[in-house]
């Protein structure tokens, strides 16, 4: 089973779109929570945020990985693309 999901999503990028700054800077920080919606939004896979691992905690725009711990000895790994939202007017 765990196989199966690797093979899904390993080398996947799951794009977010968040607010931010004139920096780059996002409001917030992007969370496991959310990268298992996105994942579940995208390929209908429930994968728990505890299963999320972030190597750092993503702050701003940007391409990020992320491990996914499917089994003991399964690890997947994904990457986050932060995007900006459109401005709120």
């Amino acid at each position: 089973e765990a196989k199966k999901i690797f093979e899904k999503i390993n080398n996947k990028v799951f794009s977010i779109k968040k607010l931010s700054t004139e920096n780059n800077e996002l409001y917030g920080s992007v969370k496991p929570t959310e990268i298992s919606k996105i994942i579940l939004e995208n390929l209908k896979l429930n994968i728990k945020p505890s299963m999320i691992q972030l190597a750092n905690e993503i702050k701003k725009l940007g391409l990020f990985k992320a491990e996914v711990n499917l089994h003991s000895e399964v690890q997947a790994e994904i990457s986050i693309k932060v995007i900006a939202a459109e401005t709120i007017q």
